[in-house]
């Protein structure tokens, strides 16, 4: 029988049939350690991985439902300025229409002119330049949020489309996603014609 000194302790002795055990169990307890770790790594990638798609999917869903409530308050906004526009307007129609009523005659031209600048004395344009910037403010403002939207979609393709979210989250649906547009942006696109636009003043 052949005895074999403990490495790690010289006043053992072990038969060579022990010491081949001994080793055996030490490689078995390391590759059980190694298999172990890898476990644990790709479950931690897994839930990570689902994780940032769900909030992502989440996110961009709650993203949508705030840009409808935006796109509301953008057209509350410009009703409220445009109903401020034609109550002015029509305050001047029915001072024009009253004082027409009334004044005739010789004179009665001069007299009128003289009567709406009484009643209104300075009519400008400060409610549509209002008006104005309230629409340039409002849809600029709604552009910002659908490039976020745009953006947070990308990004949520990117983790279900690229290595190595693809091997966890592959397999879910891409979020779709409502992007405002116009009649004519569309038009353009599909035809690649953009004509000048021809204002009637």
């Amino acid at each position: 029988m052949t005895f074999l000194k403990d490495p790690y302790n010289e006043n053992i002795t072990l038969n060579k049939k022990e010491y081949q055990v001994n080793k055996g169990v030490i490689a078995g307890l390391a590759i059980v350690g190694v298999i172990a770790i890898i476990i644990v790594t790709v479950a931690v990638m897994y839930f990570s991985t689902s994780n940032s798609e769900i909030r992502l999917r989440n996110r961009i869903n709650a993203v949508q439902l705030d840009n409808q409530n935006e796109f509301q308050l953008m057209w509350t906004r410009i009703e409220q300025v445009t109903q401020v526009t034609r109550a002015e307007r029509e305050s001047v129609e029915r001072i024009i229409v009253s004082y027409a009523d009334q004044r005739s005659g010789e004179g009665g031209g001069g007299r009128f002119i003289n009567a709406v600048r009484e009643a209104v004395p300075s009519v400008d344009n400060a409610t549509f330049v209002n008006l104005q910037n309230t629409i340039v403010a409002s849809r600029d403002r709604f552009a910002n949020r659908q490039r976020q939207l745009i953006d947070l979609k990308r990004e949520h393709d990117n983790i279900i489309m690229t290595f190595p979210g693809s091997i966890f989250v592959g397999s879910r649906p891409q979020v779709d996603i409502t992007v405002v547009t116009s009649t004519r942006t569309q038009e353009t696109f599909q035809t690649g014609l953009d004509d000048n636009i021809k204002l009637d003043l």
